[in-house]
């Protein structure tokens, strides 16, 4: 029982890492980079492989460097390095369980591919393509475009890659259950296997062929190829091919005695634990679960279930924080791209103005030929002209500049709603964590309903501003109360006000403030009203008190919340200085919570 107890420890603390050597490799190429003062075809070439390194260990650098290699071939027109940033950011977009995006980026480089006439880089997004669809289960597209690389490596005697894709069009026939077609693909792959001479590549084929053998019932000749397996997949040290060769062994064979299939399974969990691979933890102990079951043993099958419920949990968990992850790193490299445009539209802008003196000048040289009045006309008529191309431009500016907050808020926001649900999963709280994301979805909609929007009617923003406060006392388990006073001219009114504007101070009043006030006296109180120019928000809590809140936070990750918001009323008021006052409340001598004022202009 204590060997069973220390398999679900090891899936706890298991955790993969890179060799050595491929950091040291990887480390010479950044220097390589940074030391080459050249952009040039080897330059973007090492930045690709600098991003491909990295797409597994760290996704912010890696799509960083995408993104560079992207920039810099487009910039020289090198449309090959174009095919590589696509190919690298459909792996990062694969790596992320974003399938639909991954296929987009692996066909954009299809055409830089055939753009450049690389039928290498097309054969390896074809492949890619087909791995993706294999994921979806569409098997019909898998086939097709494993067979379409199949056809490209053949041509350039690439004999690994048509390895690979024999093998793919193996596993589709094999999923469908159309196993004479199965053996075909396999016994048309073998020949390139071997030209190949990878290890890795013959495991897979004789693995295969153990499958088939054993679902024929042939059990001789299925131990002998999964013994070759098993053989291939020691030679290429990958412990996902060891554990494929005892899995399937213990799976697929007919007639397997209770004691073999039970020594197979618990090497095959060995294994997958060594890896640290979720998925086949959670796989290998669901069959134990079930052999377990079957013989009567109650005790290990209760254990080898908690085992796959909790690397269940871990796979999902980990699947997620990896897509929020990446998306995070999106949002923000966009949030740059707006900022860039800025200064693109600032250049413009004074390129304009020093074409228009230009203008002015070669005008007022030919008005000397006329009358004062018709120089002063044309004078008139250009300076019109300057201003409102001047004020077009610098509305523009602003409206970038509250898309490029907005691009940062979203995710900052949905990132808290996320750590909650996952903390609900963390405990098991399976009811609320259920309750909190159903509210949480609703409250997604109406943010992505709003995402283009760089304003929302007031009434639109109340209401995702109540479903916030709910989720966040469901979190808190009610440890506040909250009082909620909006004028009613408001409510039946079509005002409309930048989304999400007053959400981070009402986080700011629950995380900061009330979380941390012992007991379950806490009080939260918004009014809103509205004034002859504004709008004005009252948000007003109890709590430990900005002094004592900052005293808890010390050395924690800064939050951008409150920073941002007070950028967005200031560009959305079209001030310098944002209307927001803080106001530290005290009974006596002692801190008594916070109040904050926000006013936003009528508009």
């Amino acid at each position: 029982m204590r060997y069973l107890q220390l398999h679900v420890i090891l899936l706890i603390v298991t955790m993969p890492i890179m060799t050595a050597a491929q950091n040291s490799r990887t480390d010479s190429l950044i220097i390589w980079v940074d030391n080459h003062s050249r952009v040039d075809s080897e330059y973007i070439l090492n930045l690709h492989r600098i991003s491909y390194r990295l797409c597994e260990t760290d996704v912010i650098r890696s799509y960083a460097y995408a993104q560079k290699v992207d920039f810099y071939s487009d910039s020289l027109h090198f449309t090959y390095g174009k095919a590589l940033a696509q190919i690298n950011l459909g792996i990062l977009y694969n790596n992320s369980i974003n399938y639909y995006a991954s296929n987009v980026a692996y066909f954009k480089a299809i055409e830089y591919a055939t753009e450049c006439k690389s039928q290498r880089l097309r054969s390896v997004s074809l492949n890619n393509l087909a791995e993706n669809f294999k994921k979806l289960q569409n098997l019909t597209k898998c086939r097709q475009y494993a067979q379409e690389a199949a056809d490209i490596n053949i041509l350039l005697k690439a004999w690994r890659g048509a390895a690979v894709n024999y093998e793919q069009l193996h596993e589709c026939d094999f999923e469908d259950k159309q196993f004479k077609n199965s053996l075909n693909n396999l016994e048309k792959g073998l020949p390139f296997a071997l030209l190949a001479n990878e290890p890795y590549l013959l495991a897979e084929y004789y693995n295969g062929f153990g499958k088939l053998h054993a679902i024929n019932n042939q059990p001789d000749s299925a131990a002998l190829y999964f013994s070759k397996a098993t053989k291939y997949a020691h030679l290429s040290g990958e412990l996902r091919l060891m554990f494929e060769a005892k899995f399937a062994e213990a799976c697929f064979t007919k007639n397997l005695s209770s004691k073999r299939k039970r020594t197979l399974l618990i090497n095959a969990l060995q294994l997958a634990q060594d890896a640290g691979h979720a998925e086949n933890i959670a796989m290998v102990a669901k069959y134990l679960y079930q052999y377990y079951t079957e013989t009567g043993n109650t005790d290990s099958s209760q254990l080898y279930y908690h085992l796959y419920r909790s690397s269940t949990d871990l796979l999902i968990s980990d699947q997620n924080r990896k897509n929020f992850k990446f998306k995070e790193t999106e949002w923000m490299v966009q949030k740059k791209i707006l900022l860039n445009q800025q200064l693109k539209e600032y250049s413009i802008l004074q390129k304009k103005e020093i074409d228009l003196k230009n203008k002015l000048l070669l005008t007022l040289l030919f008005a000397l030929f006329l009358t004062i009045g018709t120089a002063f006309f044309i004078s008139r008529l250009i300076d019109s002209k300057k201003n409102r191309i001047e004020a077009q431009l610098k509305q523009k500016i602003t409206e970038t500049e509250m898309a490029a907050l907005k691009a940062q808020m979203n995710p900052h926001f949905m990132f808290n709603c996320i750590n909650s649900i996952d903390a609900f999963i963390q405990t098991n709280d399976k009811y609320n964590a259920t309750l909190y994301l159903n509210k949480f979805a609703k409250l997604i909609r109406n943010v992505l309903d709003s995402s283009k929007q760089n304003v929302v009617l007031f009434s639109k923003d109340l209401e995702t501003l109540k479903l916030y406060i709910e989720l966040e006392e469901l979190r808190s388990e009610n440890k506040f109360l909250v009082q909620l006073k909006v004028d009613e001219v408001l409510l039946n009114s079509d005002y409309k006000v930048p989304p999400l504007i007053i959400q981070p101070f009402v986080e700011n009043a629950i995380i900061h403030g009330l979380r941390n006030k012992p007991g379950n006296e806490g009080l939260l109180r918004i009014n809103i009203t509205k004034t002859n120019s504004h709008i004005v928000y009252e948000v007003t809590d109890n709590g430990i008190g900005r002094k004592e809140a900052e005293k808890i936070n010390s050395g924690k990750e800064k939050s951008y919340g409150l920073e941002m918001s007070y950028d967005r009323v200031a560009l959305f008021n079209k001030e310098d200085t944002a209307s927001i006052a803080f106001t530290n409340l005290y009974q006596g001598l002692q801190p008594a919570g916070t109040q904050v004022i926000v006013h936003l202009k009528i508009t």
